[in-house]
């Protein structure tokens, strides 16, 4: 069966049927989510006919809104990073206060396996998703939007399409990071990154990076200060610090602001390995989104002594939650964009003016 618009848009339920080997009426059971009435086998083949074939077009939309299922679809980026840890928490405690199971799944940043996941979701009959998607460019899941299921987005946008979406306020707390490491005397401010074309959460703190430099320090090249690291790659990475320390002239310090936690733990390795030190050869900051760990501990951001812009993941997770919620009670509800605002935390390793005074 070709993977075309005009056969997606052919399909039928008698065509599901005879590829998976059974009838109709089985078919619609299925749809209908009555799965004790089959087999495992039967559920598992017509499962895969319906991803193979890309259908979810209005006879299954009409499927979720014809009975709730109590199940929400939750996609994250990536399970192991501290950002979605916490927001997954959020979200799943929201939901089970609801009365709503979650069914969380990982997409390891692969828009292709993000697809297949949500097909597997939508065919569980989900009664909505929570997505923290993969990919900046998404026409997939803008099809399953216009098909009527209920989407919110977490941290990450979606292009040409307006999403319910809850994330944070880049573009508030930046001018006051830029600000505050001119004020302690660094001589530029690089932005340390991973690949940020297809994340738009990456995007946007470059951008507001991008616009507080040309505002704050216009004598200095933002686009040639950013640098794009592999985490795998330490001597790459020792290689970039390098040549940030060596465009400053004797006794400049520049700063780096990185764009996650993980990033800038990364760093801060590799900086120990180099034998370089916080403040006095070099400034570190960046956002802490290690949110789930200050339920039991403290942060990597602050056992570093990190200066960091605090993100709140298991908030803005409780926040999707509760517009999915809204968005599947009243389908009518207005698209919302919530933006949470961010605290800036000053801590030693931005603060080079007492570090001087320190050792005069």
């Amino acid at each position: 069966m070709k993977n075309t618009d005009n056969s997606r848009k052919n399909v039928t339920i008698g065509d599901i049927a005879k590829a998976a080997g059974v009838s109709r009426t089985t078919v619609s059971r299925f749809l209908n989510g009555k799965f004790s009435m089959m087999s495992e086998d039967t559920r598992s083949r017509i499962e895969t006919v319906i991803r193979m074939s890309n259908y979810h077009p209005n006879s299954l939309a009409q499927s979720l809104r014809g009975r709730n299922s109590m199940q929400i679809g939750v996609v994250v980026s990536d399970i192991s990073s501290p950002f979605c840890a916490s927001m997954v928490r959020g979200v799943g405690h929201t939901l089970l206060e609801a009365g709503y199971v979650p069914l969380i799944v990982d997409s390891k940043d692969n828009l292709e396996l993000e697809e297949h996941l949500i097909q597997t979701l939508l065919c569980r009959r989900v009664d909505g998703l929570i997505v923290n998607t993969a990919s900046y460019v998404n026409p997939s899941l803008i099809r399953v939007a216009c098909d009527g299921v209920p989407v919110v987005l977490c941290d990450r946008y979606v292009s040409d399409f307006r999403f319910p979406f809850v994330g944070s306020q880049h573009f508030s707390v930046m001018p006051k990071l830029v600000s505050h490491l001119k004020e302690e005397g660094f001589c530029k401010v690089a932005f340390f990154t991973q690949e940020y074309h297809t994340n738009s959460a990456r995007f946007n703190r470059r951008n507001a990076y991008l616009q507080s430099v040309g505002e704050i320090f216009p004598e200095e090249n933002g686009e040639a200060l950013t640098y794009v690291l592999d985490l795998s790659d330490n001597k790459n990475t020792a290689r970039c610090i390098r040549s940030l320390l060596d465009s400053c002239a004797p006794g400049e310090v520049p700063a780096i602001i990185a764009v996650n936690s993980v990033t800038c733990s990364h760093i801060s390795g590799v900086l120990d390995t180099m034998g370089l030190e916080t403040p006095r050869d070099l400034g570190l900051c960046g956002p802490d989104d290690w949110g789930w760990d200050s339920q039991f501990s403290i942060s990597p951001m602050q056992s570093a002594k990190l200066t960091a812009f605090n993100i709140r993941p298991g908030e803005i997770g409780s926040i999707a939650a509760q517009t999915l919620i809204q968005l599947i009670r009243e389908p009518e509800t207005e698209k919302q964009e919530i933006l949470l605002p961010m605290e800036l935390v000053i801590r030693k390793s931005t603060q080079l003016r007492q570090w001087r005074e320190n050792h005069r």
